[in-house]
C-alpha cells in the first residue's frame, strides 16, 4: 500500500489540536496509509504563505495533497487577496502534480450568517483555481443545527474544541478518500500511545454524519 503525502498550510485553525495528526490517525484506523506534514503559524493568511520562504520550500518536495487554509475573516473582509494568493500557491503545486484542496473554515459562533458567504468564497475559488474543499465549515453547520448545544468552539468563539478539530478530521477523511467516516474510533492516538481526542460515541457518531452528509453532496 503506497503512502499518501498531505501538507496542512494554513494556522491556528489548523494546528490546534493537532489537526493532521488527527487526520492521519483517522486514516490509519480505515486502513490507508497517511503521512502528514504542516507549515502553520498563528494568525497568518495565504498571502503570507504565499511570500514565506518556509512555506515556498515545503512546496517543492514531493505531495499528493495540499490543503490551503486562509484566515478565518479573510475570504469576506478582503476575498481578492484570498483569491491572488490561493491561485500564486496553486501555480506552484500544480507544476508539482499535487491536488490542491482547499480548507473551508467555520463562521464564528457568535456570527453563524458568516457561513454562507465563507462557503460562496471557497467554492467559487476552488473553481477558479482547479481545487477540491473539504467542506468543514458546512459540516460543522450541519452538526450544530442536529444538536445546538454540540461544544464545537473555544471559550473564544473562534477557535475548534478537540470535538470540532474531529469533526474537521471527519471532512477531511471524506473529502481526500470519498469514503464515510461513520463507524471510525472516538477515540484516537499518537503513535506513542498518548491520546489526542477521546469523544463521547453519541457525539462522534452525530460529527461524522454531518460531516459525511455534507461531503457525499459536494
Amino acid at each position: 500500500m503506497s503512502t499518501q503525502r498531505i501538507l496542512f498550510i494554513g494556522n491556528s485553525y489548523t494546528y490546534c489540536n493537532e489537526l493532521p495528526t488527527l487526520v492521519a490517525q483517522l486514516a490509519a484506523a480505515g486502513g490507508k496509509d497517511v503521512a502528514v506534514h504542516q507549515v502553520t503559524a498563528g494568525g497568518v493568511t495565504l498571502e503570507w504563505h504565499a511570500q514565506n520562504e518556509a512555506t515556498l520550500a515545503a512546496l517543492t518536495e514531493p505531495w499528493d495533497i495540499v490543503v490551503l487554509q486562509e484566515h478565518s475573516i479573510r475570504p469576506i473582509q478582503d476575498t481578492p487577496k484570498m483569491a491572488m494568493a490561493a491561485a500564486a500557491l496553486q501555480a506552484i503545486i500544480a507544476s508539482t502534480g499535487a491536488q490542491t484542496v482547499l480548507f473551508m473554515t467555520w463562521a464564528r459562533q457568535h456570527f453563524p450568517e458568516m457561513q454562507a458567504g465563507l462557503a460562496r468564497v471557497y467554492n467559487a475559488v476552488a473553481q477558479d483555481i482547479g481545487a477540491r474543499v473539504a467542506p468543514v465549515g458546512l459540516a460543522w453547520e450541519a452538526a450544530l443545527i442536529a444538536d445546538p448545544s454540540l461544544a464545537l468552539h473555544t471559550e473564544d468563539k473562534s477557535h475548534p474544541t478537540p470535538l470540532g478539530s474531529y469533526l474537521a478530521a471527519c471532512v477531511f477523511y471524506a473529502t481526500f478518500f470519498g469514503e464515510s467516516p461513520v463507524g471510525l474510533p472516538a477515540k484516537l492516538m499518537t503513535t506513542g500511545g498518548e491520546v489526542l481526542v477521546a469523544i463521547p460515541e453519541a457525539q462522534a457518531r452525530l460529527v461524522q454524519s454531518a460531516a459525511w452528509e455534507v461531503c457525499s453532496k459536494s
